[in-house]
């Protein structure tokens, strides 16, 4: 064996084409805010055809807005309008002076007065990963007369559905990580991988996250996403933007949806079209989750 004290040469740069040449927008040319009747403030971004059919879109966890960005063409395309909105604490939406007595069902008075200002007659709900919970508040919670369609895509459904069939990372956050660690560990958890260092600049962070070693023993369809310059800025976008005021709003975040919701998915009204997407092989949000919430919505 051959020892050295010598640090191992570091990787050679990844030749990029730039933020400036980005398919996809990465900044706040199309972000709002709107007064809640609280006072608070509610950030949202708006995508797509501004006269298209209206769909409030809900972050994953960490997420933000910007997340959204990446159904602006496609949202032209189809003459869709993507509204994407910052939960409480993200971005650039205002923080509750208190969270006690929050639940995942109070998320669908703020959504309601949104679209009330934005004088919406009518909506879909589309809820990715970790903004499930908050979409299915919105299928409980909205006038039934101005919202269609609820999706779900690989929504994390309530907490006693349990993570069987997740990797330990995300059974152990969704079983124990959210209700009990105190934030200094979740801070710890989310920034143990130095891409995900905050502190570091964020093209040096692209460069560790498109790295050969990162993607080695991801599934191709993985490789092709996760060794993409333009998917990779959206989701370095998006993370700065979901813990600019800290990391308070996420704690809080996944704390809300791992305890009660406050209502239950078997009393959503019946005539609701849900559609639910899945991935076979998820680790992060298990296929079952998908099943149950289905069987639960008995639809």
């Amino acid at each position: 064996f051959l020892f050295s004290s010598r640090k191992p040469p570091s990787p050679p740069t990844i030749k990029l084409h730039g933020a400036e040449n980005c398919k996809y927008i990465l900044d706040n040319s199309h972000s709002h805010t709107f007064s809640l009747p609280d006072g608070r403030k509610l950030g949202y971004a708006d995508y797509g055809d501004p006269n298209g059919k209206p769909i409030l879109y809900q972050h994953g966890i960490p997420g933000s807005r910007i997340e959204a960005t990446r159904y602006h063409d496609l949202g032209k395309e189809m003459g869709l309008r993507i509204i994407s909105i910052d939960r409480p604490g993200h971005g650039w939406s205002s923080p509750f002076a208190s969270y006690r007595g929050r639940t995942v069902k109070s998320w669908a008075d703020d959504v309601n007065a949104l679209a009330e200002h934005l004088e919406l007659s009518e909506y879909a709900v589309l809820g990715v990963s970790g903004g499930g919970p908050y979409a299915l508040s919105c299928a409980y919670g909205l006038p039934k007369d101005r919202l269609k369609v609820v999706s779900l895509v690989c929504g994390i459904g309530p907490p006693d559905i349990g993570m069987s069939g997740a990797g330990w990372p995300t059974w152990l956050g969704f079983t124990i990580g959210w209700r009990w660690s105190p934030q200094i560990f979740l801070r710890w958890f989310f920034q143990r991988d130095a891409a995900d260092s905050l502190s570091l600049p964020d093209e040096e962070r692209l460069n560790m996250f498109l790295s050969l070693d990162r993607t080695k023993g991801m599934s191709e369809q993985d490789k092709a996403f996760f060794g993409d310059e333009d998917e990779m800025r959206v989701y370095l976008a998006t993370s700065r933007e979901s813990f600019k005021q800290g990391f308070d709003a996420m704690c809080k975040d996944g704390y809300v949806m791992c305890t009660p919701w406050g209502f239950a998915i078997e009393e959503i009204r019946k005539d609701l079209p849900v559609v639910l997407w899945y991935g076979s092989k998820d680790k992060n949000v298990p296929p079952n989750h998908g099943r149950t919430i289905a069987r639960r919505l008995m639809g």
